[in-house]
């Protein structure tokens, strides 16, 4: 979807209203570098009234029958499918999202949101046994008013889901925007009233560049807030945690990762290389759990890389223009991909034109796939975050796992073979929050939303 041509005012949302402040920032467009947003920043004063708003309407939320709020979600939902084109226009005003991305993106969040209406009326308690025979219960309460931090990368979903089941267990949230992605965040707060949400329940509010550090201390900190969530980088969420640390809140925390594809000798090559040029390079690898690390057995490396280039060069186009969020970006795949090389790696061509930027202004790269990537490369570990991937040949089986295990991340995982015992012998040994079998690291098979 192409960039917008006129740049917006976007407030704050408090209290059910629209707040502009005198500081503002600016959002360049990554395709046109042009100005397409002008962002009120909220200083002190605006996150303290958004802080106290949300705390005057928890106790009316948390006391909300469980079966209103279930019906206010599930109007959430309808108005999520009734508005999703202009959502989608909301999300392609401020960053480059190709369309399959904002298709898919409205799906989940749209299914995050009933999934969130549904668990409304679930909440249970136990009739716990004790020592003296006496009857007690154990109900499951509301927090009160969460911190929640939006990313970028799938900016409707990943924002629906830090409030829809904090919602739909009666608390009240404080959404932080992504500064990539102001005007998509802040329209979910004209959304959320018409569907019957009460005014301070969802207040959501931007920062301006250079305040990011002082104000989420000043709500980390605030005693009104009993609880974060943050979905984003591992340097971000580990300040956030141990903020949360210092003043003793609890944090839910989604990271980086570096997610491992095990490719074994039994596997379906054609279908493997597809999947791992899919789920490697959508949405320019700005997707936490893609594809970053192949790991194939020696045996079979050769006839895997020939696939993965097929693929790349015949399918890619169909994935959309590749291009990152921010200059930042850019200058960390340029570091990771010239130390790599710099080093031994080998950049397999999947285009013959080898300048990375594509056109003027814009935060372009083009797909990047390195074959004899070694431990002594920053690749090696470090995740890209961008339209990119490594091959690493392994021994065998065992030393496949070694090298699946040999990262700090642990998030998702992949694993290909036509032995399904081998299959669920290696996910079990594979040290990770999830693991594919036969699917893309990146493949929505959760048992939920």
């Amino acid at each position: 979807m192409s960039a917008a041509t006129e740049a917006r005012q976007v407030p704050l949302w408090i209290n059910g209203q629209d707040v502009v402040t005198s500081k503002t920032f600016d959002v360049q467009h990554p395709s046109s570098g042009k100005t397409v947003s002008k962002v009120s920043g909220a200083g002190e004063e605006e996150v303290n009234r958004a802080i106290e708003g949300a705390k005057a309407a928890f106790p009316a939320w948390a006391k909300t029958p469980a079966t209103t709020r279930r019906d206010i979600l599930f109007k959430v939902a309808e108005l999520l499918e009734a508005k999703k084109e202009e959502l989608g226009a909301a999300y392609a005003h401020d960053t480059n999202v190709a369309p399959i991305i904002v298709s898919s993106d409205s799906g989940f969040a749209i299914s995050h949101m009933k999934s969130g209406a549904t668990i409304a009326t679930e909440v249970r308690g136990e009739i716990p046994q004790t020592a003296d025979g006496s009857l007690a219960l154990v109900t499951r309460e509301p927090y009160g008013v969460v911190y929640s931090v939006c990313p970028f990368n799938m900016g409707l979903t990943l924002c629906v889901r830090t409030f829809c089941y904090a919602l739909a267990c009666g608390n009240t949230v404080i959404v932080k925007a992504s500064p990539a992605i102001p005007f998509l965040h802040y329209s979910l707060g004209p959304l959320l009233k018409e569907a019957g949400v009460p005014d301070g329940v969802v207040q959501i509010l931007q920062y301006a560049p250079g305040s990011e550090a002082q104000l989420t201390e000043q709500v980390i900190a605030h005693p009104h807030i009993r609880m974060a969530n943050f979905t984003g980088s591992t340097k971000v969420g580990s300040i956030i945690g141990s903020l949360c640390g210092k003043y003793i809140k609890p944090c839910l925390l989604e990271l980086g990762g570096k997610a491992p594809i095990v490719v074994l000798e039994s596997a379906d090559l054609k279908i493997a290389a597809n999947n791992i040029v899919f789920g490697s390079l959508l949405h320019s690898g700005q997707i936490c759990m893609s594809s970053e690390r192949v790991i194939v057995v020696e045996s079979v490396a050769d006839k895997l890389v020939h696939e993965i280039q097929e693929i790349a060069k015949n399918e890619l186009p169909a994935l959309g223009h590749m291009e990152l969020a921010s200059k930042v970006g850019v200058e960390k795949m340029e570091r990771l991909v010239d130390d790599a090389l710099s080093k031994g790696a080998k950049r397999l061509t999947v285009e013959s034109v080898d300048d990375k930027k594509v056109q003027d202004g814009a935060q372009a790269y083009l797909p990047v796939i390195l074959d004899n990537v070694k431990p002594d490369q920053d690749i090696y570990y470090q995740e890209t975050f961008g339209p990119a991937f490594v091959i690493i040949r392994a021994k065998d089986t065992e030393d496949a796992v070694r090298i699946a295990n040999d990262n700090e991340a642990g998030l998702s995982a992949s694993v290909w073979t036509r032995d399904y015992k081998e299959a669920l012998d290696v996910a079990r040994s594979i040290e990770s929050g999830a693991v594919r079998v036969l699917a893309a690291s990146c493949a929505r098979t959760y048992p939920f939303a």
